[in-house]
């Protein structure tokens, strides 16, 4: 007598509509932490930034101390005299005439602004639709109030104290974050599961390169910026021509829209030792240009890859529009790093690799 046989039964089907009902729940779970996190992110776009502003410093505390490793020197004292050498550029400046620089960049900016006024008027009075009284006003409003930078007035001292203490803060998180940085990676690599903590490690370590390379990069070009403006403006006879020269300098850190704010205000500036002064200083700037366009950035690009223009110039607009000066500031870096994580987690890990470019 033969045994029956047992017939499998089939799985029972998922109905279409749970299906459908499951995908729609996670899409909706999906663009609500999407927003939630935007909507944190904004809240706290200060704090944020002011976070990756001390990576940012990080970066370039560890990168300094590497180069100093490389004459062999321990870490603990490379890093220890990165650090002190700088709590030094920040302290023997202030003590040894900080505020008479103060006062002569007040002066500056209060001729610059003087010039805007008078160069809009003469537009005006030619004809042009600009309105001296609403863009001065404007004007105003934009450039800093040199009166405030060495007033006594309450207001301009707790502006001034907030400002100070957040630069502390900034600079003594990056300290913390560059004498230990294994310490905070790794605490973040542990959130992850552990066959993708190794790639996540591999994905921060990269991320930290690409910063510092970019950082590295950027600072050759502002220093080459800063050196051939100066000689260029003392060459021409130009009052304040280091403070000049040093704002150029440091605007060369923003890119795409830096340099043409320091153009403004060198031109602005020489307007108001005589027309002949302006345009030797257009002359001035447009060797800057030069320069900068075919020896700085192709020296700084051996470092980095650079970003397309077109992204950096649009993420600039949008983080300045939502967050002001600080996120316009730090837009670059920021994608730089975000523009790594996303090709090495997502277009490598999820997609399988980029798009091979056919120019």
């Amino acid at each position: 007598m033969s045994l029956p046989v047992a017939v499998p039964v089939p799985p029972a089907e998922t109905p279409p509509t749970a299906n459908f009902a499951y995908r729609t729940v996670t899409a909706a779970a999906i663009v609500l932490a999407m927003v939630l996190l935007v909507v944190i992110f904004t809240a706290a776009a200060s704090a944020f930034f002011l976070i990756f502003g001390s990576l940012l410093l990080a970066a370039i505390f560890c990168g300094l101390g590497r180069l100093l490793q490389r004459t062999g020197l321990p870490r603990w004292a490379a890093m220890l005299t990165v650090f002190l050498v700088t709590l030094a550029l920040i302290i023997v400046p202030v003590l040894w005439g900080g505020l008479a620089v103060v006062q002569q960049f007040s002066q500056l900016l209060s001729g610059v602004r003087d010039q805007a006024n008078t160069l809009l008027k003469s537009l005006a009075d030619l004809g042009l639709p600009v309105s001296p009284d609403t863009t001065a006003n404007d004007l105003e409003s934009m450039l800093p109030n040199p009166s405030g930078l060495v007033s006594s007035a309450g207001k301009a001292v707790f502006s001034a104290l907030g400002g100070l203490g957040n630069f502390f803060v900034l600079l003594f998180l990056a300290i913390f974050i560059a004498w230990q940085p294994g310490l905070y990676r790794d605490g973040l690599v542990s959130l992850f599961p552990k066959e993708k903590r190794a790639r996540i490690a591999d994905v921060l370590e990269q991320s930290a390169h690409s910063l510092i390379m970019w950082v590295a990069g950027d600072a050759i070009s502002m220093a080459m910026i800063f050196s051939i403006s100066w000689v260029g403006l003392w060459a021409i006879g130009m009052d304040n021509a280091f403070l000049l020269a040093l704002q150029a300098g440091l605007l060369a850190f923003i890119p795409t829209l830096g340099p043409f704010v320091a153009g403004v205000v060198i031109v602005l500036a020489g307007l108001a030792q005589g027309v002949d002064m302006a345009l030797w200083a257009l002359g001035v700037y447009v060797v800057i240009q030069g320069v900068e366009s075919n020896v700085a950035q192709p020296v700084a690009q051996r470092f980095t890859s650079a970003l397309p223009p077109a992204l950096t110039l649009s993420v600039q607009i949008i983080f300045g529009l939502l967050f002001g000066l600080l996120g316009f500031v730090l837009a670059v870096p920021f994608v730089a790093v975000l523009v790594t994580l996303v090709r090495e987690l997502y277009v490598v890990d999820v997609l399988g690799g980029p798009v091979e470019s056919a120019e």
